[in-house]
């Protein structure tokens, strides 16, 4: 059902994105080449987690893997794709950004994130820090993971969600730490 619920919520953000126009054959040809190379997603790690076992970032990559067209080109994204984790004392959402812009994001930033379900909001302002300690460096036509730390009411709020329609995040303002 969280499957359903993001390819939803991508295919909702992709159809405000996308401008259609008509072209010849051969413009076609080349149009499709290069979605095709665009919408080829690869899972980063950062160094420190990079060829040991990790059950958060081996879902995450294995998510990518199924779902390749995450993402919008020319656009930097962030997506829910259902997962929660963590202790009883410090839960935290699976976030995954995808960057297919042609900027690498190759040291530490900022972003605000709000996300709201039919209307009432669950995360609100939230900043996200995005830390290459954490997450790796985020090159063209990548995805990483950001775990997001959110309380028990978020979490509850999160995994009721089950109409696409009714959901809204919102990634603004990113910026690069000095």
């Amino acid at each position: 059902m969280k499957k359903i619920l993001l390819l939803l919520t991508s295919l909702v953000l992709l159809t405000g994105c996308i401008n259609v126009s008509i072209h010849g054959a051969k413009e076609d040809e080349k149009t499709s080449q290069t979605e095709t190379k665009e919408a080829s997603l690869t899972f980063v790690r950062a160094e420190r987690y990079k060829n040991q076992p990790n059950e958060i970032l081996d879902l995450a990559e294995r998510y990518v893997k199924e779902e390749p067209n995450l993402g919008v080109p020319g656009r930097l994204v962030v997506f829910f794709p259902g997962y929660t984790f963590g202790d009883e004392e410090q839960r935290y959402a699976l976030l995954l950004i995808v960057n297919q812009t042609t900027t690498n994001i190759d040291r530490d930033g900022n972003f605000d994130l709000n996300l709201e379900y039919d209307g009432e909001p669950i995360l609100e302002n939230i900043t996200v820090n995005y830390r290459i300690e954490e997450s790796g460096v985020l090159n063209r036509n990548t995805v990483a993971a950001i775990p997001l730390k959110i309380t028990r009411e978020q979490e509850e709020k999160m995994r009721s969600m089950e109409e696409s329609s009714k959901l809204k995040m919102t990634m603004t303002d990113f910026t690069f730490k000095k």
